[in-house]
């Protein structure tokens, strides 16, 4: 028997087994959508916590981003990071830029001080190529994530029929359709995180061309009211 679900010792146990075995499946469709709500904070159109998780900032040892700075999210486009010392400013610099070399930096001079700096990421416009490419991706990461559910239960409903004569009728067809609805209703979530994220691109790719249809500034975002290195 195929190690995919039903690991069955003797028949007395055989309901154990089978309620273990739909679990797990549920908890590997759990994991594949979360990968994909993953990847597609990461495919950054607006700026989304999820998108600094990869940040691991290398200062004298290494850190995950929460653990040296503090993040804020003072609009839909931007992240600002204030790092708990100065002396981490440039490791976090260089840690985000490896991650996400497509964010616009800034760097933020504070009123009471030359070191007390942060940093203001913005999102990057969504232009016409920079659209392809998002929904190029955005739907790859969709299809893959498909075919692993697809496998996935595939391999757990190929192992009802071995259920046969062990259990009753009536608990094989209610294995069978909790299997089934299991897969629709992840293929479902699937569908609804990449429509969402196409809705998310198309709405920023709107409002590039309105921005510079106006002669606007990208995002609509007033970047002009904070002190910067430059302003020095």
């Amino acid at each position: 028997m195929k190690n995919l679900g039903f690991r069955i010792k003797n028949e007395e146990n055989m309901n154990l087994y089978v309620t273990a075995a739909v679990k797990e499946l549920k908890e590997k469709l759990n994991a594949y959508l979360s990968l994909l709500s993953y990847r597609y904070a990461n495919l950054c159109v607006k700026a989304e916590l999820g998108a600094l998780l990869p940040v691991t900032v290398v200062a004298e040892r290494e850190y995950n981003l929460e653990d040296v700075a503090k993040v804020a999210t003072p609009d839909d486009f931007r992240f600002e990071i204030y790092p708990d010392l100065p002396d981490h400013l440039q490791a976090i610099i260089a840690a985000v830029l490896d991650v996400h070399p497509e964010f616009k930096m800034e760097l933020v001079k504070e009123d009471y001080g030359n070191r007390n700096q942060h940093i203001v990421y913005t999102m990057p416009e969504v232009d016409k190529d920079r659209r392809k490419l998002l929904n190029d991706t955005a739907k790859v990461f969709y299809e893959e994530c498909k075919v692993e559910i697809d496998t996935a239960c595939g391999g757990y409903l190929a192992e009802v029929p071995s259920l046969e004569g062990k259990l009753s009728v009536e608990d094989v067809t209610e294995v069978t359709r909790v299997l089934k609805r299991s897969r629709e209703e992840s293929l479902q979530t699937c569908q609804d995180l990449y429509q969402k994220k196409l809705a998310e691109i198309d709405e920023a790719y709107q409002r590039y061309q309105a921005s510079h249809a106006d002669g606007g500034q990208s995002n609509g975002i007033d970047v002009t009211s904070s002190m910067r290195l430059s302003d020095e």
